[in-house]
C-alpha cells in the first residue's frame, strides 16, 4: 500500500517539526506540571496538627476544676491515637484510661483526683497526623483542683444580732451541690419548720411561720453534705439571734398540750417586762367560750422577806426571777371549765409593754380532767406537766391522772386529810386547805408571814405549819384549828423551814435525798399528844408536845425525810445521820426521845396501814428503844453501786428482801398501798437526781415492776 502511496512519508508527518506543533506539546507540558504543582499543593497534606487542652468539667467561679473531672485534648485533624497518647503526660502522674470521640482524645482519670493540687497537662513532640505530618513544637496547660466545697457567703450574717423574724436564711456555696445530701445534713436549732429551694449553688430556707423573738438560733451543715462530685463539706455553723420584741412570753400555764388540767385552773401567760394593764381587754379568749376576768399580776415570791406576803397572786412580790413590776397576764374563768374538753387558747398580739412595745400573739390548747370526788386509794404526787409544781392524783394502775390544786408558783408541800376529802399544801410561803375536788378553799395563812409544810393531826381538827414572819425570822411550829370555837397556838418556838420554796425545780426535786424541808416531815402519836418532827430550818429531829405541857426534847441526830409511827412497836422511825451527814441510819425513838440506830437506810421510809397509826386508836405501851423492826417496814438502801434501792423489813433476825436492782435508777418516796400488798415509789436517774424519772409500782414480794408516770415526785398512796 505503501509503494502505491504517491505521497512521501517525510511529507506526511513533517508537521509534527512545525513552530506550532512544538509551541502546543510546550504549553501541554507546562499545564501538566500546573496540574501536578496544584495538586500537590491542594490535595497533598504537609501541615502538622495542632491542638487545644482543657478540662471537660465546668471550672467554679474561682477557676478551680472539679476532682471528677477528665482532660480532653481537641486535635485541629485526626491523629494517630497511638502517638498522641504516648505525648500525653500528667504532672503529678495520675493513672487514668483513654478513649477517642472523633478528633477528641479524652484522659479520664481512675479516681478522683486529689484535693487542692496544682496539675500541668503536657503534650510532647512526636503526634502524628494520619499523613504522617509530625506535630513538634510541645504545649502544656496548668490547673488546680478544688479544695473542700465551702459556703461562700450567709444571710443572715453568722454572728448577727437583732435579725428580722420573718426573713429567709440564704447560704451559699463555692460551686454546685448535691441537693438532696445538704439537706440530709442540715439542723436547725431550736428547731422551726421551713420550705428549701435551690438556686444553683444558692440554698434558702424560708420559715412557714415567723421565728421566736429574741432567740439565738444555728443552722449547721454537716455530714452527709457533699458537692456534686462527693467531696464533704467540712461542717459549717452559722448562728444568729432574732430581734427582742418589745415583749416576750417565758412561760404558758396550763403548758400547750397537756392533758388532765384541773378544772378550776387559771390561764396564765408570763412574760419577760412588765405589762400595760391598758392592753390586756380581751387578749385572752378561749373555745369553747369561757367567760372571766383578766388581770395583771405579779406572782407570790418567798425568796427575800416583804412587809405583806400575798394571800392570793392578785398581789405581792414579783414573779420569780423576773424582777419587779406584774408581768403575769392572768385569765380566771367565772365558773369551772367543763371536764374532759380540749380548749383552744388564744392570746392577741395587742398586749404591750409598760413602753408600748407589743408581743407576739400566742396559741395551744389544754384538756381538762375532773374533780375528785376524795382520794381514797388514790396516788396523789407533785408534777410541774402543766407549768409548775401541782399536786396531781391518780388511780392504783396509773390511769385517770388529773391536777387537783392550781397554784402559778410552785406548791412546796402537801397532806390530805385521814377521810380524804380535804388537801392542805403550801405555794409561795402561803398555806392554804380545800376539798380535793377544788371546792371551799381557805387562805389560812395571815398577811405578814411566811407558812410551809402543813400536816393534818391525826384526828383531823388541826394542822401544823412552819411559820416566819414578814422580816424571814423563825417563828416555829403553829397548830391552825379546823373546827370552830379553837383558835391557831403556837406548839414550837422554832424550828421553821427558811424562806425559797418558788425555787423548787420541776416536780418540786432538789436533787438531795429526802424531802425538801417546805413538805410536811411529821409523825404522830395515835392519842395526837407527841409529834415527831424533822425540822425545817435545820434537820434536827426534835419531839414536840402538842398538848404544851413539856419542852420540845431536841435530838442529837439529823433527818432528811418523813418519820413514822409504827403502832404495833410503839415507836418513831426516821433516817437519820449522827455524824453530819457522813452516814445514815434507821432510828427507832420512844415517844419520850429515846433514839438508838438500826439499820442502814439512806432517805424515805413507810410502813404498811397495819404497822401505821391509826386514827382515835390508843397508844401501844412504848417497848424498849431497841425493839425489832415492824414486820412490814420500807426503807431506802444505798448499794455498793451507788444508787439507791428500796428493800421490805421483816421481823427480827430475817434478811431484807431487795425490792429493786436497777443501777440506773434511784429510788424515793416509797408508799404502801392500803392493803400491804404493793408499793408506789418515786424514781431518779442515779446521775442526774434532778429529773424525775417516773412513778412506779412494785409488788410487797418484789414482783410486777410497773411504771405508772413518764414524770411526778413524792408519790403518796392515800387510805
Amino acid at each position: 500500500m505503501l509503494s502505491s502511496c504517491p505521497v512521501e512519508v517525510s511529507k506526511r508527518f513533517g508537521w509534527l517539526k512545525s513552530g506550532r506543533f512544538l509551541r502546543l506539546v510546550s504549553a501541554v507540558t507546562a499545564g501538566l506540571v500546573l496540574c501536578a504543582i496544584i495538586f500537590n499543593a491542594v490535595f497533598v497534606d504537609r501541615i502538622p496538627p495542632t491542638f487545644k487542652i482543657h478540662v471537660s468539667s465546668a471550672v467554679t467561679a474561682s477557676g478551680q476544676a472539679p476532682r471528677l473531672t477528665s482532660i480532653d485534648v481537641d486535635f485541629s485533624e485526626k491523629v494517630i491515637p497511638d502517638t498522641a497518647e504516648k505525648a500525653f503526660s500528667i504532672t503529678p502522674n495520675v493513672a487514668g484510661s483513654f478513649h477517642w470521640q472523633g478528633q477528641t482524645m479524652i484522659f479520664t482519670p481512675s479516681a478522683k483526683l486529689p484535693l487542692s493540687t496544682k496539675f500541668q497537662v503536657r503534650i510532647g513532640p512526636g503526634v502524628q497526623d494520619v499523613a504522617g505530618n509530625s506535630q513538634g513544637a510541645p504545649s502544656e496547660m496548668n490547673f488546680t483542683t478544688v479544695g473542700a466545697p465551702v459556703v461562700t457567703s450567709v444571710s443572715p450574717l453568722s454572728g448577727a444580732d437583732s435579725v428580722g423574724v420573718d426573713g429567709a436564711i440564704v447560704i451559699t456555696f463555692d460551686r454546685f451541690m448535691d441537693l438532696q445530701k445538704v439537706v440530709a445534713g442540715l439542723s436547725v436549732k431550736p428547731e422551726f419548720n421551713y420550705q428549701v429551694s435551690w438556686n444553683q449553688s444558692t440554698l434558702t430556707l424560708t420559715p412557714t411561720k415567723p421565728l421566736e423573738f429574741g432567740t439565738a438560733y444555728t443552722v449547721t451543715i454537716g455530714d452527709p453534705a457533699v458537692d456534686t462530685d462527693g467531696t464533704k463539706l467540712d461542717p459549717y455553723a452559722l448562728t444568729f439571734k432574732t430581734v427582742d420584741m418589745g415583749l416576750r412570753v417565758s412561760t404558758l400555764i396550763p403548758t400547750p398540750n397537756v392533758a388532765g388540767v384541773s378544772i378550776h385552773s387559771q390561764v396564765a401567760v408570763i412574760f419577760d417586762a412588765p405589762i400595760d394593764p391598758a392592753s390586756i381587754s380581751g387578749a385572752i379568749k378561749l373555745t369553747p367560750p369561757v367567760s372571766g376576768s383578766m388581770k395583771v399580776l405579779a406572782l407570790p415570791d418567798d425568796r427575800k422577806p416583804s412587809a405583806t406576803p400575798s394571800s392570793s397572786p392578785s398581789a405581792g412580790p414579783s414573779a420569780s426571777g423576773l424582777g419587779s413590776g406584774p408581768r403575769v397576764l392572768v385569765f380566771t374563768p367565772d365558773n369551772p371549765l367543763a371536764s374532759h374538753t380540749t380548749y383552744a387558747v388564744t392570746m392577741a398580739s395587742s398586749v404591750k409593754k409598760a413602753d408600748g412595745e407589743a408581743a407576739a400573739g400566742q396559741s395551744w390548747s389544754f384538756t381538762t380532767g375532773e374533780a375528785a370526788a376524795n382520794a381514797l386509794n388514790q396516788i396523789a404526787f407533785v408534777s410541774d406537766r402543766a407549768g409548775v409544781d401541782n399536786v396531781w392524783l391518780m388511780n392504783p394502775d396509773g390511769s385517770n391522772q388529773r391536777e387537783i390544786t392550781a397554784e402559778l408558783v410552785p406548791v412546796g408541800g402537801f397532806d390530805v386529810s385521814g377521810d380524804g376529802t380535804s388537801i392542805s399544801y403550801s405555794a409561795g410561803g402561803i398555806v392554804k386547805k380545800m376539798s380535793v375536788a377544788g371546792d371551799n378553799p381557805q387562805t389560812l395563812t395571815t398577811p405578814g408571814n411566811y407558812e410551809y409544810a402543813p400536816v393534818f393531826t391525826l384526828d383531823g381538827t388541826g394542822l401544823i405549819v412552819g411559820r416566819r414572819d414578814s422580816h424571814g425570822a423563825d417563828a416555829g411550829y403553829w397548830r391552825y384549828p379546823l373546827v370552830s370555837g379553837q383558835d391557831s397556838r403556837q406548839v414550837a418556838e422554832s424550828g421553821a423551814p427558811g424562806l425559797g420554796s418558788v425555787t423548787l425545780g420541776a416536780d418540786g426535786l432538789t436533787g438531795q435525798s429526802g424531802v425538801p424541808a417546805w413538805f410536811g416531815r411529821a409523825a404522830f402519836t395515835p392519842d395526837g399528844s407527841t409529834m415527831l418532827i424533822v425540822r425545817g430550818v435545820d434537820n434536827v429531829v426534835e419531839i414536840v408536845d402538842l398538848t404544851g405541857v413539856n419542852k420540845p426534847i431536841t435530838l442529837n441526830i439529823s433527818g432528811n425525810a418523813r418519820p413514822v409511827w409504827a403502832a404495833a412497836k410503839g415507836l418513831f422511825y426516821v433516817t437519820a445521820t449522827d455524824d453530819n451527814g457522813l452516814t445514815w441510819s434507821l432510828w427507832t425513838i420512844t415517844a419520850a426521845g429515846v433514839a438508838t440506830k438500826q439499820g442502814p437506810s439512806t432517805s424515805d421510809i413507810a410502813t404498811t396501814a397495819a404497822s401505821a397509826t391509826i386514827p382515835g386508836a390508843s397508844a401501844s405501851p412504848a417497848p424498849s428503844a431497841t425493839a425489832a423492826a415492824p414486820k412490814d417496814l420500807a426503807v431506802l438502801v444505798k448499794g455498793t453501786d451507788g444508787s439507791i434501792h428500796l428493800e421490805l423489813l421483816g421481823g427480827t433476825g430475817t434478811t431484807p428482801l431487795v425490792l429493786t436492782t436497777e443501777t440506773s435508777f434511784s429510788e424515793t418516796s416509797p408508799s404502801f398501798s392500803p392493803d400491804g400488798s404493793t408499793l408506789v415509789f418515786g424514781r431518779v436517774s442515779a446521775l442526774t437526781p434532778g429529773g424525775s424519772a417516773g412513778i412506779w409500782l412494785v409488788k410487797a414480794d418484789g414482783s410486777e415492776l410497773t411504771n405508772l408516770s413518764v414524770d411526778g415526785a413524792y408519790p403518796r398512796w392515800l387510805p
